[in-house]
């Protein structure tokens, strides 16, 4: 079960847009703010098969231990640290990390993937390609971090592994709609984007959205 009050994450989840449309820089568009037709409502484009189910159960419970970001006004540093420290909780409750470990486990992620292969072959291709750029680009991140009380491991794999998947939809399970299409081309072009996220759980689908 989520916290009695869904306002936490739903204020992370804002937050976190708005951070990202504010402080994307460096792009040949202008990532600052969203694009004519961007989505009111989070759409459901792809239904990706990650973060995997014990993972969305532990984020729960993370939910619950970290609370919601150290500042009565959300800031860019306390909405980061925030997230880096659900993403960390997260981990290592499913064992992608170990406690007093900041590494990812890329064994224990591989055997976890492979499962779901089992179950979803159709993103064998996109999930291989996936897990080796974003291994890849954890590596290099690592040395770029800033400081913060948790690990950015876990965030920028997840980051880099939601994008890549989403971008990669397979074409049989990809709703081509035009909000979707603007939602794909925007994070085409703006690499800290990140995909739409999930509906909320059914008790809270009459709160406000984070889009």
């Amino acid at each position: 079960m989520f916290a009695p009050s869904v306002s936490p994450l739903l204020l992370l989840l804002a937050a976190n847009l708005l951070v990202i449309f504010r402080y994307s820089h460096g792009q040949s568009v202008d990532c600052s703010k969203p694009p004519p037709g961007w989505p009111q409502r989070p759409p459901q484009c792809c239904d990706l098969p990650f973060p995997l189910e014990d993972m969305k159960r532990s984020f729960a419970s993370c939910i619950r231990q970290i609370g919601r970001p150290t500042s009565a006004v959300p800031t860019p540093k306390s909405v980061r640290d925030t997230r880096l420290c659900l993403e960390e909780c997260v981990y290592k409750s499913v064992g992608f990390i170990k406690e007093g470990d900041n590494e990812l486990q890329k064994d224990a992620i591989l055997n976890k993937i492979k499962s779901i292969v089992k179950e979803a072959p159709h993103w064998e291709t996109s999930l291989k390609s996936a897990m080796d750029t974003c291994f890849d680009e954890n590596k290099s991140s690592e040395e770029n971090s800033e400081e913060s009380t948790c690990s950015s491991a876990p965030q920028t794999f997840t980051h880099c592994l939601l994008r890549n998947l989403f971008l990669n939809c397979p074409a049989d399970i990809w709703n081509g709609s035009g909000e979707c299409e603007v939602v794909k081309s925007r994070m085409s072009e703006c690499p800290d984007v990140p995909p739409p996220p999930p509906p909320p759980p059914q008790r809270f689908q009459g709160g406000p959205q984070p889009f």
